[in-house]
């Protein structure tokens, strides 16, 4: 008790230096100061308008004009400005982005992002789909713990709503943007709003960007590889159409990607897997280049995507209540290749192409503002198709000497088979396996939240939802001679497939009081569900699998249970020093049953999803946003959080280690205002901090991402309210850092991923009109 008591008076002591509880949507008036910001924090997390100091939930709303000076790049990127969120990477994955240690983990289709992400209230799905550029955003809201009751759709660890900026009938207006940076970087980004009639306007935007990559592969010292690199293009279209009490508005998106894949290093520390390998293959094995490179067989990594949308939202005043329709449709294709054993040999290359289809629709009512009682009801439902093909490459020599141990693959296949061998073409083992997921649900929710005296506020809501998956795997029988003996000991002999359902009620209730007008507290008990589903590359058998057959009669893709999870929550939010000054503290421990985690089985050489009988944390998350003084605004935040496992695998201890978050994080940024005549200068430094992370009881201890901070600098001038210029640093410090590491086993070496860019300086040039 005395432990936990001093982490809290530390994370008190650092409110004054902690990222902002919220930042205010622009309304189209001039900018208003951190001091005004802070009393007129408007989000719409629980479906309606309100001020995000009477909010009872932990969340975090960041604007349009935040984006642009922090230069988010992409929906991950509000990962470094979020307190409680972590696992940033620079690819289209989402399974390792994190709040309060919950990550999706699975990168297969069977299951679903423990993370929802929502575009002006649609889905936005997974992997390949849901990252998507951030431009012409009104704002972003990121919420802490189990969103369920409000979003759906298997937000267990919490939920990024995207809100963009949508046609106004105001006028004539728009904004143009240009960057250039080191790295041969170019960015473009413009939108224009045009009022058609009195009750029609279009607007439309659009943004492209391209780069240099950052990162050498030493395996073709003659090239200048530059990895890390790419090019994106983003289009959206929108029509407003607004008479009497109806408004609708029409979205129609489109992106196109064209990214390098993650390169991954393998770890010269890891001798025990190098020193076997090197001992097969008859040579040293020894990965080469600097703490910047790679060493690695797969020169032209790609994650490449195709992104369409089409978004229809309707709103009508009913009188007793507003009457909503959100109507989605997504689509997309995606391609990604990787080379996940890290060294200059083929021993481990990946690929995984992928497309699908995401329909819903939402229907609600929500009461009127301003009443003692106010409530919202309503039903949901969706479809989704994905199908994948997943391989994965290995040289067949290699397989033969350092899988199996024999002098050449002749010798192999007359053991196994009693036939000759054959070299596959180039040499190259190919194991593939096709899945496919139809998935259907629906879901009814509603809450009430009453006013039962002056300062005191109670609420109760609850979501009940019903999911459905068909799901569809193929091993293929190996065109090689060798047979399925590497990724796959089996082959399906065609498609084997199963259909699970699964249901689950996510209820909250809360209670808020004000002691006074400036400050807020409240405490919540939520429930969190994620359905079930099945795993992209293992199978459940009847009986025992022969090695290098086919699988028995009855044999069904491997289902895994649904994920559940209590979250309680405390929090004190509220403006100080005559609203100048905003503040936000919340303290949260949750208890989660059946966490659905992917682990490699270095035994049977498969990529497994298991249930984790127990996962608990706890932490504590400050933020502070205002006026330090007539010149200078602060934003910035500050988490710790503690998570143990217990029930994992083979694990029989009260602790079998932790989730991979970090234990503290912290980000913010300071700005210094110089008024200049009839103009601005300004000053801007941001930080963002990652410390250690607790591991897992397996933990091989060879790679750890270490704790990192990067600074960036910002110096800029804006004129007549149109007109701004900004120069900028990034990683000022040049601080090398991982976003991940990796911890291998059998014939796969411990690696690190994701090195971070370099210092990089640049410019830009903004004309708001």
């Amino acid at each position: 008790m005395t432990h936990r008591s001093s982490y809290l008076f530390s994370v008190c002591g650092l409110a004054f230096m902690c990222a902002p509880p919220a930042l205010a949507m622009p309304t189209g008036d001039p900018e208003p100061t951190a001091g005004e910001q802070t009393a007129e924090i408007v989000v719409t997390a629980q479906r309606r308008q309100e001020r995000a100091a009477d909010v009872p939930i932990a969340i975090t709303a960041i604007d349009q004009t935040f984006i642009d000076n922090a230069r988010l790049d992409d929906v991950k990127d509000l990962v470094t400005f979020t307190p409680g969120f972590s696992g940033n990477s620079d690819d289209s994955y989402i399974d390792g982005l994190a709040i309060r240690g919950i990550t999706s983990n699975d990168y297969g289709i069977g299951g679903d992002p423990s993370i929802g992400i929502f575009k002006d209230g649609i889905y936005q799905g997974r992997t390949g789909s849901a990252v998507t550029s951030l431009f012409d955003l009104r704002g972003a809201e990121a919420l802490r713990g189990p969103q369920g009751f409000l979003f759906g759709r298997n937000a267990i660890s919490g939920a990024i709503s995207l809100t963009t900026n949508k046609p106004q009938l105001s006028g004539t207006k728009g904004h143009a943007y240009l960057g250039l940076a080191q790295g041969a970087r170019i960015e473009l980004e413009a939108a224009l709003n045009l009022l058609v009639s009195s009750e029609i306007a279009i607007r439309v935007a659009g943004f492209a960007t391209r780069y240099d990559g950052w990162v050498d592969n030493a395996f073709t010292p003659d090239r200048n590889d530059r990895l890390m690199g790419g090019n994106k293009q983003a289009v959206r279209g929108s029509a407003l159409f607004e008479r009497g009490a109806v408004r609708a508005t029409l979205i129609v998106e489109h992106e196109r990607r064209r990214l390098d894949g993650t390169p991954y290093r393998a770890s010269n520390a890891d001798r025990e897997v190098l020193d076997y390998v090197s001992e097969a293959i008859g040579e040293s094995l020894v990965v080469r280049g600097g703490e910047r490179d790679v060493d690695t067989d797969l020169m032209n990594p790609q994650d490449r995507g195709d992104i369409t949308s089409f978004t229809a939202l309707i709103d009508a005043d009913l009188g007793f209540a507003t009457l909503s329709s959100l109507t989605g449709y997504r689509g997309h294709r995606f391609f990604y290749s990787e080379d996940y054993d890290g060294t200059s040999l083929l021993l481990g290359n990946y690929k995984q192409r992928q497309h699908g289809t995401y329909a819903s629709q939402e229907l609600r009512l929500t009461s009127p503002d301003g009443g003692a009682l106010t409530w919202s009801a309503g039903i949901s439902g969706y479809r989704e198709t994905v199908a994948a093909r997943f391989e994965n490459e290995a040289a067949e020599d290699l397989v033969c000497r350092v899988g199996y141990g024999y002098a050449d693959c002749g010798e192999l296949t007359q053991d196994l088979y009693g036939a000759d061998y054959v070299p596959a073409t180039a040499g190259v083992l190919v194991d593939v396996n096709d899945a496919r997921s139809d998935n259907l649900g629906f879901s009814a929710f509603g809450d009430l939240n009453y006013r039962i005296a002056p300062r005191l506020h109670v609420g109760a809501g609850v979501r009940y939802s019903w999911d459905q998956k068909h799901f569809t795997l193929n091993v293929l029988p190996s065109a090689s001679t060798l047979g399925n003996i590497w990724t796959f000991t089996y082959f399906t002999e065609g498609a084997i497939d199963a259909t699970r359902h699964w249901s689950g009620g996510t209820p909250r209730v809360y209670a808020r009081y004000a002691p006074s007008a400036t400050v807020n507290l409240y405490a919540s008990l939520t429930r969190g569900y994620k359905a079930g589903g099945f795993g992209s590359f293992t199978v459940d058998s009847p009986t025992t699998i022969i090695d290098f057959e086919a699988v028995p009669e009855g044999t069904t893709p491997d289902a895994f249970a649904p994920e559940k999870m209590w979250s309680r929550e405390v929090g004190v939010k509220g403006t100080a020093f005559d609203r100048r000054v905003g503040f936000d503290l919340t303290g949260f421990s949750y208890t989660y049953r059946d966490l659905q985690t992917v682990f490699f089985d270095t035994k049977t050489r498969t990529q497994q999803v298991i249930n984790v009988g127990r996962v608990n944390g706890h932490g504590i998350e400050g933020a502070i946003s205002g006026q330090l003084g007539r010149n200078v605004d602060l934003i910035a935040n500050v988490s710790w959080s503690h998570t143990r496992k217990s029930g994992d695998r083979e694990c029989d201890l009260r602790d079998c280690g932790g989730l991979a978050n970090p234990k503290w994080t912290s980000s913010g940024a300071a700005t210094f205002h110089q008024p200049l005549a009839d103009a601005e200068g300004y000053l801007r430094a941001e930080w963002s901090y990652q410390g250690r992370r607790r591991e897992s009881f397996d933990w091989r201890g060879i790679t750890r991402r270490p704790a990192a901070t990067e600074v960036n600098l910002r110096l800029g001038y804006k004129a007549d309210q149109r007109w701004e210029a900004v120069f900028y640093i990034e990683n000022v410090l040049n601080q090398r850092y991982l976003r991940g590491a990796e911890n291998g086993g059998d014939l796969t070496p411990a690696n690190t991923w994701g090195v971070v860019q370099p210092r990089r300086i640049g410019a830009e040039l903004r004309w708001r009109g």
